[in-house]
């Protein structure tokens, strides 16, 4: 503010003809919108099916060999899912804000995507070929970081690169690109550890299977991540923008001002605030729901192919999440309006689990599937648009959406502490089954308080006009490679 008011009025107008062109870059066509968003299907190849599949049939081997689900099992799955989200909720704004204030060749987010890419390999090559438990930790710990890093600074292409006329599309393509690749990444998972059951035997025998199925798809999550980089890299442009000498500033109170300015301001708007409360109600009760489906379906179901039930479930879920997403995000850009279509959804995905509570095991799995999946593919679609809309400032967009991110991490620690202890407590009195109930219980619960909060966010229809006939003047200042006091900083 300081640095600001210094400013002569020459340098106000140009400030604010940058900010207004970069709230409205160019329109992007079809391809450079698919280019844009072809990230997020490796990274959710990778991501997807860990916790649901992969891992669980992991800590088979590690924890309470030859059960299938019991409290033991319950805990270590939640307390690394845990161990997760406490690292994703420090590195998520940290990396954002970052981001925003980084000036390289290759842009202020293609590096951060970039190492983090380079650390998702090493953490997946732990996880593929380590014996140890203390190592399989250390590549889920690394793996975390990595995904969060490359994913906070990814998300903040949107804002810098997509017009307010297009982040319907642009979410919407991101949804789809999210979508196929969780598909991908359980239909791939199902395939390669088919042959887990919830018989003593088939453990032993199989453990090599186990292993080796594993394997196989951290490899090919691996050669997935290389593309999607390079190709981010190549096709996703990014203008580097120098940096100005930063102007001497010796006021009493600066830190302070410049800490309150970048973690505490974007609170004092209502619309991020209700749409962070949004975010965070339905990935708790997504969290719940999901991570514990597949020792649902081996002590409640009693499904003896438990790890083939939860992908064709979750296949199911997604194919009819394929229907909603790019359909309603295009939609939400043409109608401007967003939080109902998210209500709609937390009220689908709701029902369904509480289907999942009322009756288990006797209402066939494909219709619930496909309401779960229309209403996650709908949320999906809007979710970020709905965000990238009620952000406070578009200059500090990599931060502040690093700030909503905590919005799925701050839960993702919640969910597998509550979920796990329910699950465990429930197990030493002897009704681990009831303790699965409780927990998708939880979950129908958060998901419509999530489908009720969202109704709060008041949403603008953006008029787009042009932006302040100031771009010379812009392209003159960014030939002379200076920047504007305020925005250097």
């Amino acid at each position: 503010m300081l640095a600001q008011a210094s400013q002569s009025p020459a340098s106000l107008a140009i400030q604010e003809g940058r900010e207004a062109f970069e709230r409205n870059p160019a329109p992007l066509t079809r391809r450079e919108l698919l280019s844009l968003n072809i990230l997020w299907f490796a990274l959710n190849f990778v991501f997807a099916a860990l916790l649901p599949v992969v891992i669980p049939a992991q800590i088979l081997l590690y924890v309470s060999p030859g059960a299938t689900g019991d409290g033991w099992q319950a805990l270590f799955l939640g307390g690394l899912a845990a161990l997760g989200a406490v690292t994703a909720v420090i590195v998520q704004p940290v990396v954002g804000a970052l981001s925003d204030r980084t000036s390289t060749r290759l842009g202020k987010r293609h590096p951060y995507i970039l190492g983090g890419a380079i650390v998702m390999l090493v953490g997946l090559s732990l996880l593929a070929f380590t014996h140890q438990i203390s190592l399989f930790i250390l590549g889920m710990f690394f793996v975390v970081v990595a995904h969060t890093t490359s994913s906070t600074a990814y998300q903040g292409l949107v804002p810098d690169r997509v017009p307010s006329s297009q982040r319907g599309a642009a979410s919407g393509y991101m949804g789809l690109m999210t979508i196929l690749g969780t598909v991908g990444s359980l239909a791939v998972a199902s395939l390669l550890l088919s042959q887990v059951s919830a018989t003593g035997r088939a453990l032993h025998t199989f453990a090599s299977d186990i292993t080796r199925g594993a394997s196989i798809f951290y490899i090919v999550g691996a050669l997935l991540i290389v593309i999607a980089v390079v190709v981010t890299l190549i096709l996703v442009r990014e203008t580097p923008h120098p940096r100005a000498p930063r102007v001497a500033d010796n006021t009493h109170g600066r830190w302070g001002q410049r800490f309150a300015s970048l973690w505490i301001e974007p609170w004092r708007h209502p619309n991020f605030t209700w749409v962070f409360l949004t975010r965070a109600f339905v990935v708790l009760g997504l969290a719940l729901f999901t991570t514990y489906i597949a020792y649902y379906f081996a002590q409640v179901a009693h499904v003896a192919n438990f790890v083939q039930a939860t992908a064709i479930n979750a296949v199911l879920a997604l194919g009819g999440a394929v229907l909603s997403t790019l359909v309603v995000g295009v939609l939400s850009d043409r109608v401007r309006r967003r939080a109902p279509i998210v209500s709609i959804a937390g009220g689908f995905m709701a029902l369904t689990a509480l289907a999942f509570v009322v009756a288990p095991g006797s209402i066939p799995l494909w219709p619930l599937g496909i309401l779960f999946g229309l209403g996650y593919g709908a949320y999906m679609s809007v979710d970020l648009a709905l965000a990238v809309d009620a952000l406070p400032s578009h200059r500090d967009a990599g931060k502040d959406l690093g700030l909503w991110s905590m919005a799925s991490t701050l839960p993702a620690v919640l969910a597998p502490m509550l979920g796990s202890g329910i699950i465990f407590l429930a197990g030493l009195m002897g009704q681990t089954a009831f303790g699965y109930r409780a927990v998708f219980g939880l979950a129908t619960l958060f998901l419509l308080l999530g489908a009720v909060f969202v109704l709060k966010v008041r949403e603008k229809r953006h008029a787009h006009a042009p932006a302040p006939d100031t771009t010379g003047e812009l392209i003159a200042v960014e030939a002379s490679g200076t920047r504007p006091v305020a925005d250097a900083q």
